[in-house]
């Protein structure tokens, strides 16, 4: 694999961990992107972990992908970033978006995960950090996406017919509990109501139409 990181405390340190993985071979740990196409045109790469933003003056890392696919079209590439490119996809020519993943720069990423991720990109796959899939649906209108996980689950029961005392007892709330998720749930899902708009069924009907939505991406 290569790794390409500007910033050489972050490379040396991921660097190391990376090296501990019996799975992966490290042909290069570099901190430009004319290093990296300089390994990429002398060596076959079977994955290549990139930051997004390589710092002033250098491509970005799509960019930087895109050429290294130019030279190896085999070669996976996985992009390591804190910021969130919800189109990424979109960014990139057809004939290269299998074998692209993308996941969020975060302390608590498993040396192990991270692993797992390299492995599965260069067989061709495409994985997309949870962070990344929520932002692209709130990019597509996706209001559900803005929800919390508590939210999410008392919408969930009140589209399924629940008033506020049986989703508290489903839930192990209170009540009043429920009511103040419900009514932040409904300033998401119905953020301008006109006057008499009667906000839980707007809200319900509106957490329906995303999360229909949803399925019918993934049917």
């Amino acid at each position: 694999m290569l790794y390409v990181e500007d910033d050489p405390t972050l490379r040396g340190i991921l660097t190391e961990l990376l090296h501990r993985s019996d799975e992966l071979t490290i042909i290069g740990s570099v901190g430009t992107s004319a290093e990296a196409l300089e390994i990429a045109r002398a060596r076959s790469i079977d994955v290549a972990l990139l930051d997004l933003a390589l710092g002033e003056g250098e491509i970005t890392g799509i960019e930087l992908g895109i050429r290294i696919r130019e030279l190896r079209p085999d070669t996976g590439i996985v992009l390591l970033s804190q910021h969130v490119v919800p189109d990424f996809i979109t960014q990139l020519p057809d004939r290269y978006r299998e074998g692209w993943s993308f996941i969020a720069k975060r302390a608590d990423l498993r040396p192990a995960r991270l692993t797992e991720i390299l492995l599965a990109t260069a067989r061709g796959l495409n994985i997309v950090d949870p962070e990344i899939l929520a932002a692209r649906r709130v990019s597509m209108g996706d209001p559900v996406a803005l929800l919390t996980p508590r939210q999410r689950e008392v919408m969930a029961l009140a589209a399924a017919g629940r008033d506020p005392s049986a989703i508290a007892q489903t839930l192990n709330l209170t009540p009043g509990s429920v009511r103040q998720e419900l009514s932040k749930a409904y300033g998401v899902l119905v953020p301008d109501p006109t006057p008499g708009t009667d906000l839980r069924t707007s809200a319900v009907l509106a957490y329906l139409r995303a999360t229909h939505g949803r399925r019918s991406d993934h049917s």
